[in-house]
């Protein structure tokens, strides 16, 4: 059987299989796909096959359908439909008929290819994989062989991608199995002659003005006649850079852990004073470890270094603010760069507080409330306390001590150290038009203990309430 390792959780659930290639196909297959199911202690999982209609799907579906006589798994194969061809109707029915032939339920999903300047052949592959893995399945199996695996380290190269890039697909990665990575097109071409296998063609596959197509038809029969075996050391090299990768992985995980402002609870804020400490490649390493963990696009070294140089270099009251996805910016604070989701204005607020523990705010966030001796807002010396929880609308003020003026909530917040961002969102708890009590907010080691308005705070032998806003 083949062997497999497993990795750290932190490396996304990656892990190495390896196949005897002296063996058929079918006991390929049904080595690699026994280590998988052992290795995640899975009994009859179920397997989605990403069904084009094409060669190399066809035989795996073909190599599935034989295996799963012995090797128990529940098959089902999901065609997505893209409509770009003007066969693809035919092409869907090809793989309808197919499927009814073999017994192995089909799912044709229509799609729409939204092409926003990435290109068709990543537009496509977008919508095919969003497709897929709307899927209930344990796994979704693609048919990408030992040529596809050296194309697509080719392109990479040929953009000048890093370790990471150049690792190539991954035979296991999350829910996607490509259990055909080390098989040449050559050899499924045979299997497919042998078993007397039908199969559609793509005309688009010729079309050099296509990235990988250009490599496909120019580039690599040129290569292979200098070298007979280009595709299978491209594929060892590949192979030499994930575990390159994987060490790279480690090493940012150990060093982001000692950068973390909490390193409890909050995986999104870093104390960048820390990564300094660290040399430029280490920095580069850790920060895109970092951004890749909290689900953003993978940084290029150009976007890497305008995050270092705004970090480190903006002048301390500058206001930085980096988009580093279509949903994240990173913003920095004191010494602290904290990782967003981007928001449209907070949803309004105004709550009655009827004595609850914990409140829910339209934001999703919650207010805490707890009774402490000689702490927060003096419960017993207002009868008919009726608190209401408001939004910051501008103008409030708060005096939170004894001969001095009220202030400004903006300058008792700056104050306080509560970043820019929070104050917006802020919930401020009044008595009828008054404001009484501001909340603590939890973020590690920067923020304010709750503030009471000094004609409400509880003396120390008094009953008083604290609030605590959780995000």
């Amino acid at each position: 059987m083949a062997s497999s390792k497993k990795l750290p959780a932190s490396n996304l659930g990656l892990i190495k299989v390896t196949t005897n290639k002296k063996a058929s196909l079918p006991q390929q297959l049904q080595a690699f796909l026994a280590d998988v199911f052992l290795s995640n202690n899975l009994v009859n999982p179920k397997l989605v096959l990403a069904f084009s209609g094409g060669l190399d799907s066809c035989v795996l579906l073909h190599l599935l359908v034989q295996i799963n006589k012995t090797l128990p798994f529940q098959l089902s194969a999901q065609h997505v439909h893209h409509g770009l061809s003007v066969n693809a109707g035919a092409w869907a029915d090809l793989c309808a008929d197919t499927c009814k032939s073999l017994n192995v339920p089909l799912k044709i999903t229509k799609v729409q290819v939204n092409n926003q300047g990435i290109g068709l052949e990543a537009a496509a592959r977008e919508a095919r994989y969003h497709a897929l893995f709307q899927t209930d399945a344990d796994f979704i199996l693609l048919a990408h062989h030992q040529d596809d695996q050296a194309e697509t380290f080719l392109l990479q190269l040929a953009r000048g991608a890093g370790v990471k890039g150049l690792a190539g697909m991954a035979a296991v990665s999350c829910k996607l199995l490509r259990p055909l990575l080390d098989v040449p097109r050559k050899a499924l071409l045979e299997y497919a002659k042998q078993h007397r296998l039908t199969w559609v063609e793509d005309e688009s596959n010729l079309e050099t003005k296509y990235d990988r197509n250009f490599i496909r038809h120019e580039v690599l029969p040129v290569l292979t006649k200098h070298y007979p075996a280009i595709r299978q050391t491209i594929s060892r090299s590949a192979q030499h850079m994930a575990e390159a990768n994987d060490l790279l992985d480690e090493i940012a995980a150990l060093d982001v852990q000692n950068c973390l402002q909490d390193k409890v609870t909050n995986s999104q804020v870093l104390n960048f004073l820390q990564l300094q400490q660290l040399s430029t490649p280490r920095i580069h390493n850790a920060l895109r470890w970092w951004l890749i963990q909290n689900h953003c696009n993978l940084p290029s070294t150009v976007q890497l270094k305008q995050i270092t140089q705004q970090l480190f270099y903006a002048k301390t009251d500058a206001a930085v603010k980096i988009k580093v996805s279509p949903t994240h910016t990173l913003q920095r604070y004191r010494d602290c760069a904290f990782l967003l989701i981007e928001n449209n204005l907070p949803p309004a607020m105004n709550l009655l507080w009827q004595g609850e523990e914990k409140m829910r705010l339209p934001d999703g966030s919650h207010l805490v409330f707890k009774q402490a001796i000689g702490q927060g807002f003096a419960l017993n010396r207002v009868p008919n306390i009726k608190l209401r929880i408001k939004s910051r609308e501008g103008g409030e003020r708060f005096r939170p001590d004894l001969g001095r003026p009220r202030r400004s909530l903006k300058t008792i917040l700056q104050t306080c150290e509560i970043p820019p961002w929070q104050r917006a969102q802020l919930p401020l708890i009044f008595m009828d038009e008054t404001l009484v009590l501001i909340p603590r907010v939890m973020i590690p080691n920067i923020g304010t203990d709750c503030l009471v308005d000094v004609s409400f705070k509880a003396n120390v032998d008094e009953m008083g309430l604290v609030a605590c806003w959780q995000q």
